[in-house]
């Protein structure tokens, strides 16, 4: 369960991830192009929270997903 929360960054038991909303201003997308790549394979699928189902990405994902689309 979620412990602190804001629109881009969530906190699980003190791990930081970003929402769909933060990645998309971390890489400066739009979230449509996010969803597409995933669902093209170019970036790793992102890791679903089993209670809410939304989109989370860790900072290491962030990372990998700005080297792959050329953000860095």
């Amino acid at each position: 369960m979620p412990t602190q929360r804001n629109r881009k960054i969530i906190l699980i038991k003190g791990k930081k991830y970003y929402t769909v909303a933060g990645m998309c201003e971390e890489l400066g997308i739009f979230k449509n192009t996010l969803y597409n790549w995933e669902k093209k394979g170019k970036i790793p699928s992102a890791y679903r929270d089993p209670m809410s189902g939304w989109r989370l990405y860790s900072p290491e994902d962030a990372e990998k997903i700005k080297k792959i689309s050329g953000r860095a």
